[in-house]
């Protein structure tokens, strides 16, 4: 599993290194990608999620360009392979029948994340954005939620 960790964080790298101008990115990414698969349970994969995604927010470009589409299941892949490594102990082989729910849980997750960017897609930018947008994406969100949790 710690090695699906590194392996998540890969795409993770490589995206926040092409947008970037320096190489600091890349580093950060490497040493959050080393305590988060050394420590798995701790708040390294907390960290490396959030670092990543605060680049990508404040970075140049459109909210929601192919690098932020890639980055959305790899950091989700993250989350969850830390989160599987940090119960499971180290030396233990992992049957692939154990893995369907979460895979099945990703999934869901995923196609949820990009109806909702789907939406937002069609959503005018600037500030001519009204309110009732944005409560239309809030409701969305919510419905999807609710929805969600009965499957």
């Amino acid at each position: 599993m710690r090695l699906a960790i590194v392996l998540a964080a890969l795409p993770v790298a490589l995206i926040l290194h092409s947008e970037a101008d320096s190489i600091a990115p890349l580093v950060i990414v490497a040493a959050l990608t080393v305590v988060t698969a050394l420590m798995p349970g701790s708040a390294g994969a907390a960290l490396l999620i959030g670092y990543a995604a605060l680049a990508m927010a404040f970075g140049e470009g459109h909210p929601l360009r192919l690098g932020v589409l890639l980055m959305i299941p790899a950091l989700h892949l993250i989350h969850t392979t830390s989160a599987l490594a940090a119960v499971v102990p180290v030396k233990t082989k992992i049957e692939l029948a154990a893995l369907k729910a979460p895979a099945r849980r990703f999934a869901i997750v995923q196609m949820i994340t990009f109806g909702v960017a789907g939406f937002a897609a069609f959503i005018p930018s600037g500030a001519e954005i009204g309110l009732v947008e944005l409560l239309g994406l809030g409701a969305l969100t919510a419905l999807i939620g609710v929805v969600a949790l009965r499957i």
